[in-house]
């Protein structure tokens, strides 16, 4: 595993020319110092730089935003090799776009009281966290295109039937499917689409070592519905620089006897009112996807605690 920093490098447009120049000529030095001068553009005002944590570029960089304003750390991320990944017998399943909008009558809630429609989920009256699914999902169907796996915006997991077909014959376990309509023609034909429900729910995550944000200003719990949320810590200082980088998840290892292919977490993530778990897949539901070149996801180790 190697740590990669994403620095922003930039000037203000509202600063005077004299200023920008200045800082252009700060920038333009900081990128040739680190080898990178190629990225160096004058006619836009932000330079994007990945360098790995513990180079001499990250040094230089880290002190440039220590010294002055041209600098910014933003976040700094986890990149796991092949090996890691594959030896991991469980693992964070995260998505790389979200194509789909919400259901869209709870997107557009209004018009669907106009119409008799509520929401697809029954949330909490007072936080809004959403309790259960009380129906299907209606969905901008053309919003997928081709693709075979996406996800909504509240992090729903949408796929084409023919990746529905495939898990169905996979023997993969852990969850179900649903069908997922045209918000136009609800439940008339086959359905277009399709839901990946994770009905294998885990214990809950080792803590310590798993770590949550402590300062979070938002209230984290409902003492109406009792529905608790809460944040991996993400929050970091390197020195005075404060920077984004989530830290890991660990479970005992007693959880390999109850885990399926595809679980979701005990906890909870997130704004109250938009509360996901996050989902969690074995080891062989890994492969599956890597051999029959599922796009859309990537996936992080989880590490196990005796």
């Amino acid at each position: 595993m190697k740590r990669v920093a994403h620095f922003s490098l930039g000037w203000s447009l509202a600063a005077s020319l004299e200023e920008q120049e200045k800082d252009k000529a700060r920038i333009k030095a900081l990128l040739r110092e680190i080898g990178l001068e190629r990225k160096f553009n004058p006619n836009r005002n932000w330079c994007p730089i990945e360098v790995e944590v513990g180079s001499r570029a990250f040094d230089v960089l880290i002190q440039a935003c220590g010294e002055g304003d041209v600098g910014h750390l933003g976040l700094i991320e986890r990149r796991y090799t092949s090996r890691e990944l594959e030896s991991a017998p469980l693992l964070h399943w995260r998505f790389t776009n979200q194509a789909i909008e919400d259901d869209y009558y709870t997107l557009h809630f209004k018009e669907g009281q106009a119409k008799g429609i509520s929401p697809y989920t029954r949330d909490c009256e007072v936080c809004g966290a959403p309790l259960e699914q009380v129906r299907d999902m209606w969905v901008r169907v053309q919003k997928m295109g081709k693709r075979d796996l996406s996800a909504t915006y509240g992090w729903e997991v949408i796929l084409s039937p023919r990746l529905a077909q495939m898990l169905r014959e996979s023997g993969l376990t852990g969850f179900t499917l649903r069908p997922v309509w045209s918000y136009r023609k609800p439940y008339q034909g086959n359905p277009p689409l399709f839901q990946l429900v994770a009905t294998s729910t885990l214990p809950p995550m080792a803590v310590p070592p798993t770590e949550f944000e402590e300062d979070w200003p938002r209230p984290r719990q409902c003492a109406v519905c009792s529905r608790t949320s809460q944040y991996i810590k993400h929050t970091h200082w390197w020195g005075r620089i404060q920077y984004r980088e989530e830290t890991p998840i660990y479970y005992p290892r007693q959880v390999l006897e109850v885990a399926q292919d595809f679980n979701r977490t005990a906890e909870y993530f997130g704004e109250l009112r938009g509360s996901q778990p996050y989902l969690i897949i074995s080891q062989r539901a890994y492969r599956w996807l890597l051999e029959h070149k599922i796009k859309g996801w990537t996936a992080e180790p989880i590490y196990l605690v005796e």
